[in-house]
């Protein structure tokens, strides 16, 4: 069972805010995973991060990246990328149009995600 998040028409601009949200949090992983004394609890979404930053990071890179694109999450990607986003959006620096921006894939995001009631029920079937 592979369950896939879609964001669509997004624009690159889209992408560079993700890029800097993920970018942001995985600072925040950083701090954490030095600073408390179970590093290892920190070490799986800071590696998750690390790679969804990547993966985001190739489309923005091409020469000519497509006008609207479409990125699909598996779901531990795509909870990175909700834990990314809400952290940006709390922040106080972020001005109000990027985290108007932030709640609109949030809501994207959350609305594909299953419930625990929808996993237990994919799960026993």
């Amino acid at each position: 069972m592979r369950s896939i998040i879609t964001c669509k028409k997004l624009k690159q601009s889209d992408f560079e805010l993700m890029k800097a949200a993920l970018n942001n949090y995985a600072s925040s992983l950083q701090l954490l995973q030095e600073v408390m004394p179970k590093p290892k609890e920190f070490m799986k979404d800071l590696s998750i991060t690390v790679e969804l930053w990547y993966d985001i990071n190739m489309r923005t890179a091409q020469q000519n990246p497509p006008e609207n694109s479409k990125l699909n999450l598996s779901i531990h990607k795509a909870m990175i990328l909700l834990d990314a986003l809400y952290e940006m959006r709390s922040q106080k620096s972020t001005q109000d149009y990027e985290r108007n921006r932030c709640n609109r894939f949030i809501m994207a995001i959350d609305e594909q995600m299953l419930t625990t009631t929808q996993l237990l029920t994919k799960l026993n079937s």
